[in-house]
């Protein structure tokens, strides 16, 4: 197979040879995923369309299930009707689902009209926020009965499996469907053909609640290193299952706008590359005219001490060490309960430990600081009670920081947002105000100056 960078090449020049033999057998020597990437990067739609016409149904359903949701879409709009109802009824429903939520309704509508048998399970599916298990699962999942036998039930997989997401775990429900037990394929393999499936099943399942989060999904599955995860609602009933992989987009996707969100931007929804210029304009702009107020604040402080500086020329030297150490200081904070809060590792009940924690870290490095400033100061040839001020002034903004960075995120969680959005921008800005405030207040009581 050849090299990623090569493979656009080499199918564009099979293309200009219509050699679609040799493009055959080179798609056949690639995993959809690959086939997928390949698309995306063809420029025009009409290769597109050849190297798609060159696939099985089936595999062209799975190739459209790894593309791009827009190009998914814009794919099957090229599609003839009959290939493109083709396509879709092969399709897994959650894909098939989460394509027909990303299309304008009356492309819905059309699209659902060719796969008239899947679009009741489609729309309910599509009831369930994105965000939510309910709107990861699939509900195509073999089910077991207590009372099956090991050789049943070996017997109901071979029959079902094709139409199956998974087939690793097998899940028990009664006659009302409420979830009983699970039952690894391994131990029914291994099990004697007659033994009961009540008696290997393991009664203590994990599952999660059909509105829990997506990213508490995905902390189910990596807690309990689990390859799928059944969904059910308040009467216990299954629903369907999560599996590794659609936890692994979601992980991808958190990920992604978290990164963008620390950077100071608005996610955007589409890859950098193929966004409009507009939209990342848009994604951007509010931040830097936010971040942009914010900073004017810090004019307004120097402004009001324009005096003490006049005073006192030397201060105005140390301003940007000050509100660059506070900035640093409270971005690390941040950045590290962020981090712990994504995966887990707290919430807002450990809020007062972080803040002490915080505070007890603030002075450790603001000691050190203090003492780094100090020197510096004397190196500067600073009067003593310049450098007096900068090192007490480094101490509090370092104290300071670290507990605002660290109690920030937890207070946006609380209040439903994400607390990504208490980015290292964010954070800055309004420490450079916070450092500045200390700095002049704490030159005012060592130096006697008046404002």
């Amino acid at each position: 197979m050849p090299q990623d960078g090569q493979l656009p090449l080499q199918v564009r020049d099979l293309l200009d040879r219509a050699d679609d033999r040799q493009l055959y057998e080179l798609l056949l020597s690639l995993r959809p995923a690959d086939v997928a990437q390949l698309l995306v990067e063809l420029p025009k739609d009409g290769d597109r369309l050849r190297v798609f016409a060159l696939l099985s149904p089936d595999a062209a359903a799975r190739v459209v299930e790894e593309l791009p949701l827009e190009l998914q879409g814009a794919m099957l709009r090229m599609l003839p009707p009959e290939q493109a109802r083709t396509v879709l009824a092969r399709m897994s429903t959650d894909d098939l689902a989460d394509l027909v939520a990303g299309l304008k309704p009356a492309e819905s509508r059309h699209l659902l009209e060719l796969v008239p048998e899947e679009a009741a399970e489609v729309r309910r599916l599509m009831q369930y926020p994105p965000d939510t298990a309910g709107g990861l699962m699939t509900p195509e999942f073999i089910r077991l009965t207590e009372d099956q036998t090991a050789a049943c039930a070996i017997e109901t997989i071979r029959r079902f499996a094709p139409d199956a997401e998974t087939v690793y775990y097998l899940y028990v429900t009664d006659g009302s469907g409420r979830l009983k037990g699970v039952v690894s394929l391994r131990k029914l393999v291994v099990a004697d053909p007659g033994a009961a499936v009540g008696q290997l099943m393991d009664r203590h399942v994990v599952s999660v609640p059909v509105t829990m989060d997506q990213e508490d999904v995905a902390r189910v599955l990596r807690r309990y290193n689990l390859l799928a995860v059944p969904v059910i609602d308040e009467r216990q009933t299954l629903l369907g299952v999560v599996t590794v992989d659609d936890v692994l987009d979601v992980i991808n996707e958190e990920t992604t706008e978290d990164i963008h969100r620390l950077g100071g931007s608005e996610p955007l929804e589409q890859p950098y590359l193929r966004s409009r210029v507009f939209t990342v304009v848009r994604a951007r702009v509010s931040w830097l005219l936010l971040l942009f107020v914010l900073q004017s604040v810090t004019i307004t402080i120097m402004r009001h001490y324009q005096s003490t500086l006049e005073s006192v020329l030397m201060l105005s030297f140390f301003v940007p060490l000050l509100i660059g150490t506070a900035g640093n200081a409270g971005s690390q904070a941040s950045t590290l309960v962020i981090r712990s809060m994504a995966v887990g590792e707290l919430t807002f009940g450990d809020f007062f430990r972080v803040v002490s924690r915080e505070a007890v870290v603030g002075t450790a490095l603001g000691g050190v600081m203090a003492a780094a400033t100090w020197l510096r100061a004397r190196l500067l040839g600073s009067p003593p009670t310049v450098g007096y001020t900068v090192t007490v002034t480094v101490m509090l903004i370092v104290v300071t920081a670290s507990v605002v960075g660290g109690s920030l995120p937890m207070i946006i969680k609380r209040l439903r947002l994400d607390p990504a959005v208490a980015s290292s921008p964010l954070i800055t800005t309004l420490l450079d105000a916070t450092g500045l405030f200390i700095y002049f207040t704490v030159a005012g009581w060592i130096l006697g100056i008046d404002r």
